[in-house]
């Protein structure tokens, strides 16, 4: 028998799909719910469209400042509509892999997969139950939203952030537990469509991973748009039945506040319950399966990727990690890289983000270069009438190796692609003083952060 099955259609289970097939295995992807998975359906997808949504909202709302007059009374949102292209974006996208699907010669089962022995699982399909066996198993389970221990998710009053992309109408309020990523990108959303919002983010600021002064800048963005942030602050209980939520602050200050929705966003779990893991030697933890470089098990004849093995909880990372599982499943060998990894925030303005931040970067090496460059001299933004923001690069200064770079202002989750690849090929900031950027563009900005760095810039 040469035949990979796969648990879970999220974009780490279909890319390795693909991937097996690809390798001409025989391959069964097992799918508990729609192709896509969380990605595709209930998450980075949905989420841009909804965001997109809001920056044409926004665009229009200020065209007066690009000199289009348009009449205030006559610009509304018709979430209706707002709601229906969310859905065809959807359904295209899941078309498509479902096409992929066909194309590859992959078979798909619906249903629910638990591990019954190294080469053999059940599939319960609700009215029956079906045994497949396989030469190799890869699990993609994913992940799901963590609830509040006192208050666990209704979908009526406190929702996740599946719950928040189809709201039955724009809320007059929202409260948002969590001031990470989900959080600030579904801020960044309704305020701008008219919501009152109010962030909860029990650290010391929003997106405790990112530094103080990129983080700053999009809290002062935030405000500008109509949000309201706690930071220091804790949720202490919730009431149902009045809708209230009881907040304690940094000065230990006990708040009551009232709102339409409660969105609690404080990070997600991976999907590790139920599948069978504990009795067939697959080690792991709450925190998710434990695997190799290689993506493999403590079960050498089964491995894992994506969201249900923790760590990096990314689409794009999952597609890596599926990509290798595969290989190795397959009987070839690769090994994941994860040292030039993006992370993007689809706020107003964007953040992007590759290798290290500055803080981590000094702590590793103590003394770096830090190269930056002002959105407000760059003449593609100031046109754009979006000047806020900035370039980060910081560098090694025993070799001008390029350590990591931060984007935050426009377009800065697609700029964040030339710093990936200066990352991923090793390549030093010398190395490019003698770039030619195009001009005007938001990219040349990159290349004046990296001249800054060696002391050559020209435009600040």
């Amino acid at each position: 028998m040469n035949r990979i099955v796969i648990i879970g259609g999220g974009p780490a289970g279909y890319v390795a799909a693909i991937t097996a097939a690809q390798q001409d295995k025989e391959v069964i992807l097992v799918v508990d719910g729609p192709l896509g998975g969380t990605c595709l359906n209930e998450g980075c997808m949905p989420t841009k469209s909804l965001l997109k949504s809001a920056d044409t909202y926004d665009l229009v709302k200020n065209a007066g400042q690009m000199g289009i007059r348009l009449s205030p009374n006559s610009i509304e949102v018709d979430w209706a509509t707002v709601q229906e292209r969310k859905r065809e974006v959807i359904s295209k996208l899941v078309n498509g892999i479902r096409y992929l699907m066909g194309k590859n010669k992959i078979k798909v089962i619906q249903g629910r997969a638990s591990i019954l022995s190294s080469n053999r699982l059940r599939i319960d399909k609700g009215n029956e139950n079906e045994v497949i066996d396989a030469s190799k198993l890869i699990i993609s389970t994913g992940s799901e939203p963590i609830p509040l221990p006192f208050a666990p998710f209704d979908g009526e009053w406190i929702i996740h952030s599946g719950h928040a992309m189809s709201l039955p109408a724009i809320p007059d309020s929202l409260l948002i537990v969590g001031g990470g990523v989900i959080g600030c990108e579904f801020a960044s959303i309704y305020s701008r469509l008219g919501t009152k919002v109010t962030v909860i983010e029990m650290g010391e600021k929003l997106l405790p991973g990112e530094d103080d002064d990129i983080t700053s800048i999009l809290h002062d963005e935030l405000m500008n748009q109509g949000v309201t942030v706690h930071t220091s602050t804790t949720v202490k209980n919730i009431n149902s039945t009045s809708k209230t939520v009881f907040l304690e602050n940094g000065d230990g200050k006990l708040v009551e506040m009232i709102s339409d929705y409660v969105l609690v966003s404080i990070g997600r779990r991976p999907r590790v319950n139920g599948i069978g893991l504990e009795e067939n030697d697959i080690d792991f933890s709450r925190l998710g399966i434990s695997v190799d470089d290689r993506m493999q098990t403590s079960n050498p004849s089964i491995y894992a990727c994506g969201d249900v093995i923790g760590g990096i909880q990314l689409a794009h990372v999952a597609f890596h990690e599926g990509r290798v599982a595969a290989l190795n499943a397959c009987g070839q060998f690769a090994q994941v890289n994860y040292r030039a990894i993006p992370r993007c925030i689809y706020t107003s303005p964007e953040i992007a983000s590759v290798g290290l931040t500055e803080k981590e970067a000094r702590q590793k090496y103590g003394e770096i270069k830090v190269g930056e460059f002002a959105f407000s001299a760059n003449g593609k933004a100031v046109l754009s009438n979006k000047p806020v923001g900035k370039v980060k690069v910081l560098v090694n200064p025993q070799y001008n190796e390029i350590l990591g770079f931060t984007i935050v202002g426009q377009h800065a989750t697609e700029l964040i692609g030339q710093g990936t690849i200066m990352l991923h090929a090793e390549i030093t900031a010398d190395m490019m003083e003698d770039l030619v950027a195009a001009h005007p563009t938001l990219s040349e900005s990159i290349h004046e952060a990296l001249l800054n760095v060696v002391g050559q810039a020209v435009h600040c």
